[in-house]
């Protein structure tokens, strides 16, 4: 008999086969998920690593911010086939605005006299450029923008939750006390920066815990997460945060409109409620000494109440499911309806009004108006007061230099020395407006002020277009927790703050991005249309743009240890430090006075002149500079009373430079030389 043979042209029965679909789908799901949270991931870790490092308020960690988008930009467009597939009309404009006003805040270090200053402000603004083109960069998609909510909300609970942690067993991580010890502020370092961040996790948590398109595991997680972020928001005791939270989430109710918000609602509110009820009462953990046996005891039992929160919300959100009484329950269709929201909250505030809140409001009001300091001897008042702690005069500060110059502006970074000239008390020590869109008035003028408005309107105007599409509740989130930061960010300084602020721009750009829907955008082809002269291009334009932020980071090591060592009194390790931050970039000041101080200490008058007036070259308006100056003259048996007259005329409410004038009050030599030595910087 013939064997058997196998017809030609039939493929032959392979029992692999299904194994290897089955592989492929694997694969294909592995990789959309790559796709689609690999992004979500980039802006978590931004905004821990930089809640870490003081929210990013110091010098060097805005420039490493800066340098590390940059690169990755350079590696996107060297290896990824299609690098720009997010390139929309929006997104160049956003682009155009933030580089702009980059280019304009660096520039504007020529008029201001104070490069230095300019440049520091400049890496901040190019760090938020640089987020928004390269998440942008990458294309929109409904799932990647929703990974992006759960990414943000995941971040910013890591953070509130290790904040907790310092606060209620302070016997376990014990920390260093900020300015105002009783309020929450680790690991930022400024108690409204972390309400703020607080605010936005809750209105993020909120949005996933009541979408009914969110798996059921991210609902419940939400829920857990809820109570942790209202505890920590109590516990800085931020106005402005609570506020801009509560603003937040009727933005995300009205646009929103989430068939699960009453069940979401119930399920949470009670848990969400007795955490704050509970941070608020807590008395010792809020005073002016957290870490004593007793503060720590208290702290103890309020964990124990916020993991009972936690359970509580977790385990309602999970009856929720499991409960045939509440699955699939949602809000009927009239409760969903914007004209019945708005209804209800028109009736909510004549009711409040009937029973006497106009009255309570004018009295708030005029408190804001007129001034008013809140009594910080009792820090749960705070959310009862309303006065304006100093921020109505540092607006009218700033719009006097606007007034001033009104296309240019004084220039970046120049506020505080606006403060110095011009205030009326000097119980406050000011570098910056407490608000945005006030100082960029009063040091960019007319031009930077539009710049930096129009960035954030575009951003804004992403969010509001996703709340449009099938899919509203993540815009609404997005939309929610932009409008959070954009008000808070106009009575407070959270543009300094990049923990804060660089998801709103990274998000930004992805919102405002064209809709992608590959799921694997990486080849080492190149792709038609995008020559290699382009991205030659790009990657050059990159270097050149982190060439600033790479000698600033150089710069700010060397210089924070100069200080060190000069605070220990060692003026050797000092000197040769301050020079090292010098060789790195030589037009910041602060390194020429560290290196001046310790000449005078050494008895190099001559020295110490030539430092401090490089010093005073690099920021001439700055009263300080003029104060190191006097004093290096004396040290040099020079007169350094006219020195000492102009710091007083640029300080002239600060009894520093009148103490100065009066140690040097004198015509000999000799006691200049004697007391120059008494004399220690003024900050």
């Amino acid at each position: 008999m013939r064997p058997c043979l196998p017809m030609r042209g039939r493929p032959r029965p392979d029992a692999r086969q299904p194994a290897a679909r089955l592989l492929a789908r694997l694969s294909q799901r592995h990789a959309s998920l790559i796709f689609d949270a690999g992004p979500a991931l980039g802006v978590a870790v931004l905004v821990v690593s930089l809640s870490f490092h003081s929210g990013g308020y110091f010098p060097g960690a805005p420039a490493a911010g800066a340098v590390i988008l940059a690169l990755l930009l350079i590696a996107r467009v060297a290896l990824v086939a299609r690098p720009f597939t997010g390139l929309s009309a929006a997104y160049v404009l956003g682009t155009s605005a933030l580089g702009l006003l980059a280019l304009w805040t660096l520039i504007s270090g020529a008029w201001s006299g104070a490069p230095g200053r300019a440049i520091l402000e400049y890496d901040r603004v190019l760090l938020y450029m640089l987020a928004f083109v390269v998440f942008g960069s990458m294309g929109r998609s409904r799932d990647r923008l929703r990974w992006m909510i759960r990414g943000l909300a995941a971040a910013a609970f890591v953070v509130c939750l290790c904040a907790l942690i310092t606060r209620l067993f302070p016997d376990v991580w014990p920390v260093s006390q900020a300015i105002v010890p009783g309020r929450l502020s680790y690991p930022l370092g400024y108690w409204n920066a972390l309400g703020l961040l607080a605010a936005i996790g809750l209105v993020l948590s909120f949005a996933l815990t009541s979408d009914e398109r969110e798996p059921r595991i991210g609902r419940v997680l939400a829920a857990g997460a809820l109570p942790v972020f209202a505890a920590t928001q109590i516990l800085t005791f931020s106005r402005g945060s609570l506020l801009a939270g509560v603003l937040g989430l009727l933005v995300l109710i009205m646009v929103g409109r989430p068939r699960m918000l009453a069940g979401a609602a119930l399920a949470t509110g009670p848990a969400v409620l007795l955490a704050s009820f509970t941070a608020y009462r807590a008395d010792l953990i809020a005073s002016d000494t957290p870490a004593t046996a007793a503060a720590a005891a208290e702290g103890h039992g309020v964990a124990l109440v916020l993991g009972v929160c936690v359970v509580i919300a977790v385990a309602a959100r999970c009856v929720a499911f499991t409960d045939r009484r509440w699955q699939g329950w949602r809000a009927p269709p009239v409760l969903r309806d914007r004209m019945t929201i708005a209804a209800g909250l028109g009736a909510v505030v004549l009711v409040a009004l009937a029973l006497g809140a106009a009255g309570k409001i004018e009295s708030q009001v005029d408190g804001f108006v007129n001034g008013d300091a809140v009594n910080s001897a009792q820090l749960s008042s705070r959310l009862s007061q309303s006065g304006d702690n100093g921020r109505l005069a540092q607006w009218r500060v700033a719009i006097g230099e606007f007034e001033a110059s009104p296309l240019l502006g004084q220039g970046a970074g120049t506020h505080g020395l606006a403060w110095a000239r011009n205030a009326t008390s000097n119980d406050l020590q000011v570098q910056d407006a407490h608000s945005l869109y006030i100082e960029v008035l009063g040091e960019l003028g007319v031009i930077g002020f539009v710049l930096a408005v129009g960035a954030v309107l575009i951003v804004l105007g992403g969010f509001l277009a996703r709340a449009r599409g099938s899919d509203r509740m993540t815009g609404a989130a997005l939309l929610g927790a932009g409008i959070a930061w954009a008000l808070s960010a106009g009575v407070d300084w959270a543009w300094e703050v990049p923990a804060i602020t660089c998801w709103f721009f990274a998000v930004g750009g992805l919102a405002v991005s064209r809709r992608h829907r590959a799921p694997n955008e990486a080849s080492w082809e190149e792709p038609l249309g995008v020559p290699m002269a382009l991205r030659v291009g790009v990657g050059v334009m990159c270097v050149v743009l982190v060439v600033v932020p790479v000698r600033v980071y150089l710069s700010e090591g060397p210089l924070r240890a100069a200080v060190q060592a000069l605070a220990r009194g060692d003026c050797q390790r000092a000197s040769t430090q301050a020079a090292d931050s010098i060789d790195a970039l030589d037009v910041r000041p602060e390194p020429f006075v560290l290196a001046g101080y310790c000449d005078i200490q050494a008895g190099r008058g001559d020295l110490a002149v030539r430092a401090l007036s490089g010093a005073l070259r690099r920021d001439p308006n700055n009263w300080e500079m003029h104060y190191g100056l006097a004093v290096a003259r004396a040290s040099a048996g020079l007169d350094p009373r006219p020195e000492g007259r102009i710091a007083k005329r640029l300080r002239p409410r600060d009894p520093r430079p009148v103490e100065l004038l009066r140690r040097f009050d004198t015509d000999d030599p000799a006691l200049w030389r004697t007391r120059a030595r008494e004399v220690r910087p003024p900050a």
